[in-house]
């Protein structure tokens, strides 16, 4: 009951791309997100067992950045993002070398009770520039020539 009563508070709340006020993310929203005609030949690869609700929008995501891989091994020096499914199993410190390193993490299901506290934590650090919660899951980044911001967008 309260994971639902948080889904409708983060729809009232959040934007759509009228209220983002980074270029940035404002293109993301207007040219991925809500475009329903968004088509990418760019293929991305995804850790074995990867079949989440929202992939569909996830892959619109990184196909628009042009992301290769998602990898939910954070070891993985190869992969560009890092599929995070419990966040809470990390060290906040573990985190935010990956995102120094530049690599974007994806966060699912932030608002579980469980991950709340690791997710707000981790969003508040001088290191994440960019935060984009969709409520199913959220997308931290560092980003030079940007000033912090947290966002949140429909999905």
């Amino acid at each position: 009951m309260w994971y639902f009563l948080k889904y409708i508070r983060h729809y009232l709340i959040s934007n759509s791309r009228h209220g983002t006020h980074s270029p940035f993310v404002y293109a993301l929203a207007d040219e991925a997100i809500y475009n329903k005609s968004f088509q990418s030949n760019h293929l991305v690869q995804y850790p074995k067992g990867f079949n989440p609700k929202y992939k569909p929008l996830l892959n619109k995501i990184l196909s628009y950045w042009k992301i290769d891989r998602l990898s939910d091994n954070l070891e993985n020096l190869n992969a560009q993002a890092i599929w995070i499914k419990d966040i809470q199993q990390y060290e906040l410190e573990t985190l935010l070398q990956d995102i120094r390193a530049g690599k974007m993490l994806i966060v699912d299901q932030p608002h579980k009770r469980k991950h709340e506290k690791p997710w707000k934590a981790l969003w508040q650090q001088e290191e994440v520039i960019v935060s984009i919660d969709l409520f199913s899951f959220a997308i931290l980044l560092h980003r030079n020539g940007q000033r912090k911001e947290h966002f949140l967008l429909r999905s």
